[in-house]
């Protein structure tokens, strides 16, 4: 596959299910708050209807499903401290990444030096911050939007269009929508991404291909060592 970086100034990557394989430490810290109210989504229920979302969407949603109860604002803040301590635990254990990001990120970093590289996450910044430090790549992105910068989480195109806005004041200059290029996993976050005008690298390390190709992303790969050795 063939893409042109010299049209980008900047990639913004999706977190977890891109960088990092963290989804299922997210769906166990999930289960394992939710169990205390008698609640427990099953692996289908989380790719079907939960995955994209921010801790508290995803917590406003499943409250909302199984026990047709509308959450306040201190008990989601309650439900996501309990879920980042179990999730925190689980991640300084162990971090499994997806190899073919990190060498994507690499390559980029080398052979493209004036391409800028954001993280655009439905996750905690206390979370994305930890993981990258260990995995030394934190020098390698000059912008993190997380769950906390935003009102709306994905589907919602505000990550986004959020992290152009901050890009664009730290930078100094502006970008066009197609000096973009998003890299995600998701079907939430694909949208969010192609809502705000953005061209789109869907990679199928989560869904597969067939179903990202469904949303019409501009390029869509089963992995990003598909475009190193192009």
């Amino acid at each position: 596959m063939n893409i042109n970086f010299l049209n980008y100034k900047l990639i913004f990557f999706d977190f977890d299910g891109v960088v990092v394989d963290t989804e299922w430490q997210h769906f166990s810290a999930f289960n394992n708050v939710l169990k205390n109210y008698g609640i427990k989504i099953t692996k289908k229920e989380y790719m079907e209807e939960y995955l994209a979302y921010d801790d508290k969407g995803c917590f406003i949603k499943v409250f909302k499903n199984k026990l047709n109860k509308n959450l306040s604002k201190e008990e989601v803040q309650n439900l996501i401290k309990q879920k980042t301590e179990i999730l925190m635990n689980e991640i300084k254990k162990k971090i499994k990444v997806y190899h073919d990001t990190i060498k994507f990120i690499n390559f980029i970093s080398e052979k493209f030096k004036d391409i800028k590289l954001c993280i655009v996450s439905g996750a905690l910044k206390t979370e994305i911050v930890f993981i990258l430090k260990k995995l030394k790549l934190d020098k390698k992105f000059f912008l993190i939007i997380s769950a906390e910068d935003v009102k709306n989480g994905k589907p919602s195109p505000e990550p986004f269009l959020l992290a152009k806005q901050k890009a664009e004041n730290l930078l100094n200059k502006r970008f066009n929508k197609n000096e973009i290029l998003v890299i995600e996993d998701s079907i939430n976050g694909i949208k969010s991404a192609l809502d705000a005008g953005f061209d789109v690298l869907a990679v199928a390390h989560t869904y597969p291909l067939r179903k990202l190709q469904l949303l019409k992303p501009n390029f869509v790969v089963k992995s990003l060592d598909i475009i190193i050795n192009s």
